[in-house]
């Protein structure tokens, strides 16, 4: 129960405790123009529609709202108003944000003040440049706050006002939730400095609020770059190990939230700030209670030698959990009795009713699922009736449906998520039917009603799709899992299998849209049929599921395939982590290794560390890679023999991402993968690929790289970067080269766009995370701004191919790496290609060694020059093997050779 209850957590997050808590329900800020005698009588038309646009409002019915606020502004620039023409284009921003409709909520505000300096896009890209200076600890002596000043100068040199305050709210939340927190921070700042100014506590406390919730998603930002037990382990070891340490993140947030709660006369305002508190409270103690025992549970997986230093983690960690009991625990319960009469004397108003709502959902999330909290959800549907507001009785009864569930109450949780379902029909509320949807096929599931879950799972899911362009920031991937579980249980039909396969498709490209906060990335319309791509091409679809690890394969011209291993989700994530720790860790032997060959002095030591080498590859990392190999390959082997696959196209899940493939470990044949015959690639799935084979013309490559270290970040030098580009321009002869100061976002964006490169070559240190702020590659700018944020990269990539005529076939990252630990980081590696319109990606999932970084590049372009009949994976390939088989080699370890993957299109 504590899972479900933490998942759906997550799944509601954006919609509970960041739209209805952060001021999207401000009906006081709702303002009406106050008319002028001589414009009386012109007014009263726009002033009308302004006044239904609040009544729309608290209605729910948003998108009359915004359609009668428009009206409304049109008709106030007319008159003349532009202070009624202002308020209302505000207004309907407010009523965008509450659906989701963030980009088109910014364009709002700019035109409400008749911004033209800038638009939403270049805002974004400025705010980019500021929060990827902050990543850098560049220019860290300067405030955000004075860069946001000078960008938003147009905005906040106008006279204060209520208007000005609401609209660089509107923007702040705006930026918040596209992922530039520190910019929002100021941006709410200045904000909250306009309310003030004009002596409104409403406005004062509105700033407030979402000054809390933007410092709170920084803090869960950063928090979720790790798993749980990393963060616990650092507090731990490195911070004292105390309750202090580990809520220091969270209280900015919470003194935001105190002070908005102090603040007189601020209607309902200072009710939102104590509920938000509170379920930060709630959010605090599950991840802290999680972090915790995961940390004591898997203390062997830490590769920590010391035994003393052992027990005291262990130790520090039952320490921890227990002073956060003591902590958090008397809170949340003080607060909670604290909430509970002011809740109880809420109006029927749509303020009052998600109030209400919000502080069951905190109390359900503490197990208190008694009379009480059916009571207060009872009390919120009957209000929301009372106002005929729909969407918000379906959000009343959708949760005491799911209070009952909690209390096993299946068919009684059955009647009241059907009748939410019926309230809010897909057609007019599709943001808030799919959450229902699912519900109810989890409620269908625990009543063995298999048929009638999967039916309610896939009407979730098909909402789900409708809706991408405004879900792209909230995290549907536990509805996928639910559902393929479902699919995949028993012994599934080959349609069950199909619904499967697209199913997790679609789960690709939903992270994809989290990973960049937009849902940019095209998607085929019609499904790819292996078959007519590659013949010889096999698609294995692994996904990990709570207790069992399922493949679904697909074999050209056969039924779909699928196997399952049964095994725990935390043992198949153990077992790849110390499969990527040990082959990553190996390094620093084979480091010696390299080192030390033809030195005079250490010559005699050479045999005995190639001995500690082969016994660390044989001990700690071929078993792993055999474990792993039987998960996915042994079932199917036979299959692939007998159609004559000769490519394995992989499209992983989770951490699966995390290790290559191509070393994966047949101990039965003692060979690796990619010695067996096969080519390796990954996809983010075949409906983002775009299987074209690579044109054999002459091939232009745009080659880029930077020998230079960056020492704020620790990045060394990697003086072979100029060597592997000679070689590039060896055997291209028509490629152009830009090393070092000459790499700068303005020289690449310039040569993308006077002429067409095949392939983009980028040399340099980057890090790929599973958030696009953390993702970058360095550049050799002199002017100091060397990172180039990720979506800056899409940028630069999508402007030159506005005035290209063919498509970059190959994107190439030579020196870049995935962040370590990071779960999600490979998505950075797909993401760059897909977006860009890049048809693949070649990249390395850790820092590989930089002779055998250049040699290998040298080997794949000379692959392709001298064998038009090899695809790209063949080309890789036979490059890794070079590495790997040419007698005496030094590059022989995994380590060297193996996280090297082709994303995207293997052709």
């Amino acid at each position: 129960m504590k899972i479900r209850i933490e998942i759906l957590s997550r799944v509601l997050k954006r919609h509970l405790r960041i739209i209805l808590l952060a001021g999207l329900g401000l009906i006081t800020t709702l303002c009406l123009p106050v008319l002028s005698l001589e414009g009386k009588v012109i007014a009263a038309q726009p002033a009308n529609l302004a006044q239904q646009g609040r009544t729309f409002y608290e209605a729910g019915k948003l998108d009359q709202a915004i359609a009668n606020w428009q009206e409304a502004a049109e008709l106030y620039a007319t008159a003349g108003n532009l202070e009624g023409k202002t308020e209302s284009l505000i207004n309907t921003a407010t009523a965008q944000q509450a659906l989701g409709l963030y980009p088109q909520s910014c364009q709002t505000v700019l035109e409400a003040f008749a911004v033209e300096q800038f638009n939403c896009l270049q805002l974004q890209q400025k705010a980019q440049s500021i929060e990827q200076n902050l990543v850098a600890n560049v220019e860290q002596d300067s405030q955000p706050q004075q860069q946001v000043k000078t960008i938003l100068k147009p905005i906040i040199e106008q006279p204060d006002s209520l208007n000005k305050a609401t609209g660089l709210l509107r923007l702040g939340d705006y930026l918040r939730e596209t992922g530039y927190g520190h910019v929002a921070e100021s941006v709410l700042n200045f904000s909250l400095d306009t309310a003030k100014a004009v002596d409104s506590p409403v406005e004062t406390t509105a700033a407030l609020l979402s000054l809390g919730n933007t410092a709170r998603a920084i803090a869960e930002q950063n928090q979720n770059r790790f798993p749980p037990q990393t963060v616990a382990l650092d507090v731990v070891s490195n911070q004292g190990g105390s309750a202090t340490a580990a809520l220091k993140p969270y209280q900015p947030a919470l003194n935001y939230y105190q002070q908005a709660a102090t603040v007189e006369n601020s209607d309902f305002n200072g009710l939102r700030a104590e509920l938000n508190h509170l379920s930060l409270l709630i959010d605090s103690w599950e991840f802290w209670q999680t972090a915790t025992t995961e940390l004591q549970n898997n203390l062997d997986e830490l590769g920590i030698t010391d035994a003393s230093f052992l027990n005291q983690v262990r130790t520090g960690a039952v320490q921890l959990q227990y002073q956060l009991a003591n902590q958090l625990q008397p809170q949340i319960v003080a607060l909670s009795q604290q909430l509970q009469p002011k809740v109880s004397n809420l109006p029927a108003s749509r303020i009052g009713i998600f109030s209400r709502i919000n502080y069951a959902q905190s109390l359900i999330r503490q197990g208190i699922v008694d009379a009480n909290t059916a009571q207060i959800l009872a009390v919120a549907a009957k209000d929301a009736r009372q106002i005929k507001n729909n969407s918000a009785e379906a959000e009343a009864l959708g949760y005491l449906g799911q209070l009952y569930e909690k209390q096993q109450q299946y068919s009684e949780a059955k009647r009241l998520t059907e009748q939410a379902i019926q309230l809010v029909p897909t057609t007019d509320y599709p943001e808030i039917a799919y959450r229902w949807q699912r519900q109810l096929g989890r409620i269908l599931n625990q009543e063995n009603d298999r048929p009638g879950a999967i039916a309610a799972y896939e009407a979730s899911f098909n909402t789900i799709k409708a809706l991408r362009t405004d879900l792209a920031t909230t995290p549907v991937e536990p509805i996928f899992r639910e559902f393929v579980s479902i699919l995949l249980k028993e012994e599934p039909t080959q349609a069950e299998l199909n619904k499967a396969r697209d199913v997790l498709e679609s789960l690709q490209i939903v992270e994809l849209d989290n990973f960049f906060r937009d849902p940019c990335s095209e998607v085929a319309e019609e499904p790819v049929i292996i078959d007519q791509v590659d013949q010889q091409a096999a698609v294995i679809y692994p996904i990990i599921l709570d207790q069992r690890l399922e493949v679904i394969a697909t074999i050209p011209g056969q039924d779909l395939r699928r196997y399952y291993t049964d095994i725990s989700k935390q043992e198949v994530q153990r077992t790849i982590k110390q499969l990527r720790n040990n082959a990553f860790r190996d390094p620093g032997v084979a480091e010696q290794v390299r080192s030390t060959r033809g030195t005079t002095e250490q010559r005699g030591q050479l045999q005995q560390i190639e001995t500690n080498l082969q016994t660390s590859l044989n001990q700690d990392i071929l078993p792993l890679a055999e474990t792993i190999y039987d998960w996915l390959i042994r079932p199917i082997e036979p299959d692939l023999t007998k159609h004559k696959v000769k490519t394995l196209v992989f499209v992983l899940d989770g951490s699966l991402r995390n290790i290559p493939m191509a070393m994966l470990y047949d101990r039965e044949q003692k060979t690796y993968l990619i010695e067996k015959d096969y080519n390796v690639a990954l996809s983010s799935g075949l409906q983002l690929t775009n299987p074209q084979p690579l044109a054999r013309q002459p091939i232009k490559v745009l080659a880029a790289g930077v020998t230079q270290g960056l020492p704020e970040l620790e990045l060394p030098p990697i003086p072979k970067v100029e060597e592997e580009l000679k070689v590039i321009k060896t055997i291209f002869k028509d490629s152009e080269i830009l090393l070092n100061n000459q790499f700068t976002q303005a020289s690449l964006q310039q040569r993308l766009q006077q002429s067409d490169f095949p392939v983009v070559h980028l040399a340099t240190h980057g890090q790929f995370s599973s958030t696009s702020d953390q993702t970058f590659i360095v550049s050799g700018d002199p002017t100091g701004n060397k990172l180039i944020n990720v979506k800056q990269l899409d940028n630069l990539l999508k402007v030159g191919s506005l005035r290209r005529t063919k498509p970059i076939e190959l994107l190439v990252l030579s020196a870049c790496n995935t962040a370590e630990g990071d779960n999600q980081a490979v998505l950075g590696l797909a993401g760059v290609a897909v977006r860009a319109g890049a048809r693949s990606t070649l990249a390395t999932l850790w820092g590989a060694n930089d002779d055998a970084t250049s040699e290998l590049m040298g080997y794949f372009y000379q692959n392709l020059a001298s064998n038009t009949q090899i695809n790209k994976a063949q080309a890789l390939r036979q490059a890794q093997l070079t590495l790997l088989q040419t007698p005496d080699s030094q590059y022989r370890h995994p380590y060297y050779w193996a996280p090297f993957v082709l994303v995207g299109n293997w052709l």
